[in-house]
């Protein structure tokens, strides 16, 4: 709770630094997809795993070169191991989807110079802080449940005390590009990519090694038990699961943190600029 608390004091101080007017100011809406990078994505952004995205946007342009941005987003990420390449996913067989809202700072930097009455197209880079919620789920016999309350990897357990229940809340750092241009008085339509590196590897709920399934079962529940170790549904009866407590559920690569991807088309009205005194840089 506490970095939450000082992600929004840093988010409410960047809109602050600068006395904001309707003039300079953009609001708007951002249309297009997401996507993520994590355990269960196969090692690369599935396209198949694309869903629709949306945003509402607010643009502070503080002079040609520099603006400050507001994001309030929503996208959708899943992943499954079916999908996956290897006999290893097959048989781990575990899958998840996330709904995922995020609000967000962020700070554009023109890589040319937007100068009032040219209707330039205008590339620019962004960076900023945020925090997004997130909250994995899985389809089981026909039912959705969602997991990180069932602590599949032993979190929550007396006998795995070492393993704590994720936060379902937690602090993203949102990088990209994209390409902006005035089409009309008030009007600016564009087009922007960018990857949110987060503080989770439990946004697909896998990170750590296994824990023992009746373990969990006895503490958690027989869902719990059941979803902990998904390979015994790609086997026979009599070989029923093939992990053990201490194999690893999830793997470490680079970055070491799950990523989602949001993206898409943007229109926004501009109010008018006259008169605006613009700090320099």
């Amino acid at each position: 709770m506490k970095k939450i608390k000082v992600s929004f004091f840093f988010l409410l101080l960047s809109f602050s630094i600068f006395k904001l007017s309707a003039q300079g100011i953009e609001f708007g809406v951002l249309l297009g997809a997401s996507n993520y990078y994590g355990d269960l994505s196969n090692n690369s952004i599935m396209l198949s795993q694309t869903h629709p995205s949306a945003a509402i946007l607010g643009r502070y342009n503080i002079n040609g070169k520099w603006a400050l941005k507001g994001y309030f987003g929503y996208g959708r990420v899943s992943g499954a191991d079916s999908l996956g390449s290897s006999d290893y996913r097959k048989t781990r067989n575990l899958s998840f989807y996330s709904d995922i809202y995020e609000f967000s700072a962020q700070v554009e930097f023109n890589l040319i110079k937007n100068i009032s009455g040219k209707n330039r197209l205008i590339p620019y880079i962004f960076g900023g802080i945020g925090v997004f919620n997130f909250n994995p789920k899985t389809i089981y016999q026909g039912t959705t449940y969602e997991l990180q309350p069932l602590g599949t990897e032993g979190q929550g357990t007396t006998q795995y005390n070492d393993r704590e229940k994720y936060a379902l809340t937690t602090i993203c750092i949102p990088l990209g590009m994209g390409f902006k241009k005035k089409v009309g008085k008030h009007i600016s339509v564009g087009i922007e990519f960018g990857v949110r590196i987060t503080t989770t590897n439990y946004l697909d709920d896998v990170s750590g090694t296994y824990a023992d399934a009746r373990l969990v079962g006895a503490s958690n529940g027989a869902i719990a038990q059941a979803l902990s170790d998904r390979s015994g549904e790609k086997t026979s009866k009599d070989v029923g699961n093939v992990f053990k407590e201490g194999d690893a559920r999830g793997y470490k690569s680079f970055p070491f943190t799950d990523m989602y991807f949001m993206g898409g088309l943007s229109f926004t009205y501009v109010f008018r600029n006259q008169g605006m005194k613009c700090p320099k840089f």
